[in-house]
Formats: structure tokens, C-alpha cells, sequence
């Protein structure tokens, strides 16, 4: 690289560095994801270290973890054992990691097309509303960006560049950080083998046999190892899931290979109609939105075609691979967190096509063509940042007022944040409570669990209690799922169950419930919900401990987990 272009992509680079800061800093959120994952990461990396290895601390007997790789409860880890125990401490690891990704991705587009083209792609995917949301949980993508556009960088040095002659010699520590990169990309999320695979059918297609081999023989121990840690068990592994019609709906059944176009089409019309082109035009929708879906993509095609001329590189064969790794994925998976690494390739593919097309009536009009573009995106993405800011902002207000991150959350929520904190001074230690979320109730109480049937059959739900031990069950308000399944089973078998605990109100005169299992030696049949009584002596201590929750750090890194009490 010239010094002159050494200069431009510093101050360019400096320049995004500031907007990026500015940008996840005005959308960071303290209140916790209601999601299940975010707590899942946290419990798994403090089950690394405290010493209790890679396990599902919230599951009754912790198994081993086989799900998620490991790559983000390490870095969660590291945290920790520096002192960490706040959501907001854990949260700015994921704004940096963007930030990061974003200045990463620059570079790898500057490396191809020049400074003035990265800036553009780097901030049009910055202000997509996945990249900005991405930024405000503990999810695994974060880091997997990073990793992804470092592998990705590097590659580009390590090769000189897509289309090199091939008599070149690669360059071994560009080289060193691709594959590296590229590994650790694997082991922060699984979707990262196409990533792998794009890298090793580079390196031989520029006749790198010996990089190739060697890169294949370092990533061979780890992966065999997490292969056969997978193989030996771990309920709810992506493969399982896999094949689940729905995996939210077990009684649906499964898919079989024939039914994988069905489930690839459904995918793309999905991605390529409403995730992809919303992801800047939140505000539209319909017909406007699949079209301007339908060009956005239908540009990246051409861009991508043209870029496998006279080799392809090691982008050009990973976004294949991995958009189709997620258009197999079962549809209810479908969003924004699972394509968030292709949308630098999209833009820049689509800036080529777009360019091209100008190029038509002159050098001028091809450059204007892009500029039109990116404004086209960037444009309407404003007024989305803008919104996401506010909310952030009104959430930061509340919590700094109340002195609680969870008063961000709607009522339901915070009712289930509640029953967690009260089942965690009142419940015995060994208690296993059926719940619809696990893992948060895990990090919030100490208390192990387990996600209840999906069944409306009683029978099913009092077999799987009966297996695991299970004496509690929660009716939450987190989301529809309880209402659709409890109740019915409840009402079903009135004389198995018995009450302890009850908080609030919600829509419908209803509020979140913790019941009790009875034996199957004190079960009756029949009986209607006015005989359900009040749990028996030994559910619940007869004058129980009103806490007061804690409303900023992580209660799980506060007051220990396992055997806590």
C-alpha cells in the first residue's frame, strides 16, 4: 500500500472508529435479553471459572455442554475473573467486538476496492439494525464477526489479493492469522465451518498444498475433540433441532431430506422479501420492501458471479457456503442474527454491480450510480438508529432512576425475574424447577431447571418431572409459550399440582405462578382447578424471605451458584 493510501485509510479508518463509538454507544441498552442464550453464555463461562468445566450448571446434573463452542464463554470468562459482575460490564464487550468487526470490515473492503468504497460498505452495515442490535446483547455474533472479517483480512494478504498469479509465495504470517482466525470463528459459533472450508479450498485452488495441510491438521484435534464431546451426549444439540419441523413445536415432527428445497425456499423468500432489505427500510413494507430486496440481492448475484473470474477468493467461496448452511436451518430460525456476516459482501457485490451498470454512460455516472445507492440505504436507516437511540435512551433513564436494569422489561418479565430472586432465598438448593427459562432462572436464583414439555398431555409433563426430580413448575408471562401449554395441563390433572407462590396481575387478570408437584403417590385423578390447594409442608418455608432483587449485576456472579446456600 502507498504511503498516500496508507494516510487515506488511516484517517478513514479513525473517522468510522468515532462514528462507531458514537453509534452502539447511543443504542446500548442495560436491561438483560429476555432470551435464554444470554444467560446460557454467562453460566457457561462461570462454570469455566470456577472450576466446574464446560457444563450446564442450570440443568440437573450438569451434563456437559455440546450446544454452543466455547469461544464466547472464554472471553465472557476472562471477564469475570478480572472482576466483572455487572450486565452493562459484559454488554460492552459485545459494543467493542462490533466496532471491531466494522473496522474490520472496512479493511478487508479497502484491501479490494479502496478506502473510500470500505468506508462506505463498513458504514452502511454499521447502521443496519442487526449490526446495531448485535451490539447490545451477550450473543456469540459479535465475536464471530470479528473473528470472520480477521480471517478474512488476512486471507486477502496472505493470497495478494483475489486472482493473484499463482506462482506467488503466500505470505506465512498473514497466512497464520487467517487460519487462526478462521479456527476460532469455528469455535465461537458452528456456522463458522463454511468459513473453514472457503479458506481450505482457497489455499488449494491457489495451489497452497502444504498451508492447506497444515491448517487442516491443527484444526483436525480440536474439532475431533468437540465432535466426540457432541457424540456423547447433550439434549437439544443443532443437530437434533435440525431436523424438527419446528423445533418450538416437537409434535409437528420431523423433516426428511426431501423437504430441505421446500425449507430453502421458504428461507430465501423470507431473507430475500422482509430480513434483508428491512434490515435498512424498517419503515416500509409489502411490495416496496420485496422489491427493493429483489434488486439488492439480484445485484449481489451479479457482483459475486464476476468476482469468481479468474479465481475465485476465499469470500467469494464462503457466502455461498454460508448462505446455505442457513437457508437449510428450520424456518422459525430465520433472522437478522443469523445472516449479520454477509451483509459486507452484499453491499460491496452490489456496489460493483451498481457501478458497473453506471459505467455505461461513463466513469461519472458509475460513481454516482453507487453514491445513489448507499443513500438509498442509508437514508431511510437513519430514522431507525434514531428510534433505537431513543428507546436505549429511555431505557438508561428508568434503570439509573429505579435502580433496577430489569424495569426496562414489560411486566411479565420482571414478574419472572421476581419468582426467580424469591425461588433463590425460599426453595431448597437441590430444587428443580420446570420453567420456560432455564437458563435465566439459573443466573437470577441459583435454582437448576428444565423447560417443560411441550405437551398438552399432563402425562408427559409429570413423566419428565418424575425423571428429573422436578417438584416445582412456573407459569411465566415471558411470552405465549406457557399460557399455550400450562393451563391446559393444569386444568387436566387439578389433583397433581398444588400452590406456593403467586406475583402480580397481568392482561387477563392472570399473573406469573409457581405450583408445586405432588408424589405420583398423592396424584388423583379428576377433580376440578376449585380443589387445587396450597402445597403441603417442605415446598416452601412457612415464613418465607421477601428479597430485594438485585437490580445491576449479575445475581449468579454475586452469590455463587452451585450448592450457593
Amino acid at each position: 500500500m502507498k504511503s498516500e493510501e496508507l494516510r487515506q485509510f488511516a484517517v478513514l479508518g479513525g473517522l468510522l472508529v468515532l462514528v462507531a463509538a458514537g453509534a452502539l454507544t447511543a443504542v446500548a441498552t442495560p436491561a438483560p435479553h429476555p432470551g435464554g442464550d444470554n444467560a446460557g453464555y454467562l453460566s457457561l463461562a462461570y462454570g469455566l471459572v470456577e472450576g466446574y468445566g464446560y457444563v450446564e450448571l442450570w440443568e440437573p446434573g450438569t451434563p456437559n455442554h455440546t450446544k454452543y463452542p466455547p469461544g464466547l464463554p472464554l472471553l465472557l470468562g476472562g471477564l469475570m475473573w478480572l472482576g466483572a459482575s455487572s450486565w452493562m460490564a459484559f454488554k460492552l464487550l459485545q459494543a467493542v467486538c462490533v466496532s471491531a468487526a466494522v473496522l474490520l470490515a472496512f479493511a478487508w473492503t479497502a484491501r479490494r476496492s479502496g478506502p473510500i468504497v470500505g468506508l462506505a460498505v463498513a458504514l452502511t452495515t454499521l447502521l443496519s439494525a442487526g449490526w446495531l442490535d448485535a451490539s447490545r446483547w451477550i450473543l456469540s455474533e459479535p465475536s464471530f464477526l470479528v473473528w470472520t472479517f480477521l480471517a478474512l483480512w488476512a486471507a486477502e494478504h496472505a493470497l495478494e489479493g483475489k486472482g493473484a498469479p499463482q506462482e506467488r509465495t503466500a505470505d506465512t504470517g498473514w497466512l497464520v492469522l487467517a487460519g487462526a482466525a478462521a479456527i476460532l470463528a469455528f469455535f465461537t459459533r458452528s456456522a463458522g465451518l463454511p468459513l473453514i472450508l472457503a479458506l481450505l479450498a482457497a489455499l488449494l485452488l491457489a495451489r497452497r498444498f502444504r498451508p492447506a495441510g497444515i491448517l487442516a491438521g491443527v484444526l483436525a484435534l480440536p474439532a475431533a475433540w468437540w465432535w466426540l464431546r457432541a457424540r456423547r451426549g447433550g439434549e437439544g444439540a443443532y443437530q437434533a433441532e435440525f431436523w424438527m419441523v419446528n423445533p418450538y413445536e416437537p409434535g409437528l415432527g420431523l423433516v426428511g431430506w426431501l423437504d430441505l428445497p421446500a425449507r430453502a425456499w421458504i428461507n430465501l423468500s423470507l431473507y430475500v422479501g422482509d430480513i434483508l432489505p428491512g434490515e435498512w427500510w424498517g419503515g416500509a413494507e409489502g411490495a416496496l420492501l420485496a422489491a427493493l430486496g429483489i434488486v439488492l440481492v439480484g445485484l449481489a448475484v451479479w457482483g459475486w458471479v464476476r468476482n469468481l473470474r479468474p479465481r475465485p477468493g476465499t469470500a467469494e467461496l464462503f457466502v455461498p457456503l454460508y448462505l446455505g448452511l442457513i437457508l437449510l436451518w428450520p424456518e422459525v430460525w430465520s433472522g437478522d442474527r443469523f445472516i449479520l456476516p454477509l451483509y459486507p459482501f452484499l453491499l460491496l457485490y452490489a456496489g460493483e454491480a451498481l457501478h458497473r451498470v453506471g459505467c455505461l454512460r461513463g466513469p461519472a455516472a458509475g460513481k454516482a450510480a453507487v453514491a445513489g445507492g448507499v443513500l438509498l440505504l442509508v437514508g431511510p436507516a437513519l430514522p431507525g438508529w434514531v428510534a433505537m437511540a431513543s428507546e436505549a435512551g429511555d431505557c438508561r433513564r428508568i434503570a439509573e432512576a429505579q435502580g433496577d436494569v430489569f424495569s426496562c422489561h414489560g411486566e411479565g418479565f420482571r414478574q419472572f425475574r421476581d419468582a426467580a430472586a424469591w425461588s433463590g432465598e425460599n426453595l431448597p438448593p437441590d430444587a428443580v424447577v420446570l420453567n420456560r427459562k432455564p437458563r435465566i432462572q439459573y443466573v437470577l436464583a441459583g435454582r437448576r431447571g428444565r423447560t417443560y414439555p411441550f405437551s398438552h398431555d399432563p402425562d408427559v409433563l409429570l413423566a419428565e418431572a418424575d425423571r428429573l426430580g422436578a417438584r416445582y413448575l412456573l407459569m411465566d408471562h415471558v411470552d405465549g409459550i406457557s399460557l399455550h401449554y400450562l393451563p391446559a395441563v393444569i386444568r387436566a390433572r387439578p389433583l397433581a399440582f398444588c400452590y406456593v407462590r403467586g406475583w402480580g396481575t397481568n392482561a387477563g387478570g392472570m399473573g406469573t405462578d409457581l405450583f408445586g408437584i405432588l408424589p405420583p403417590e398423592e396424584r388423583r385423578s379428576g377433580g376440578d382447578m376449585s380443589e387445587l390447594g396450597w402445597c403441603p409442608e417442605g415446598y416452601a418455608p412457612s415464613t418465607p424471605v421477601e428479597p430485594d432483587p438485585e437490580g445491576r449485576r449479575v445475581p449468579l456472579l454475586m452469590t455463587g451458584g452451585v450448592g450457593r446456600d
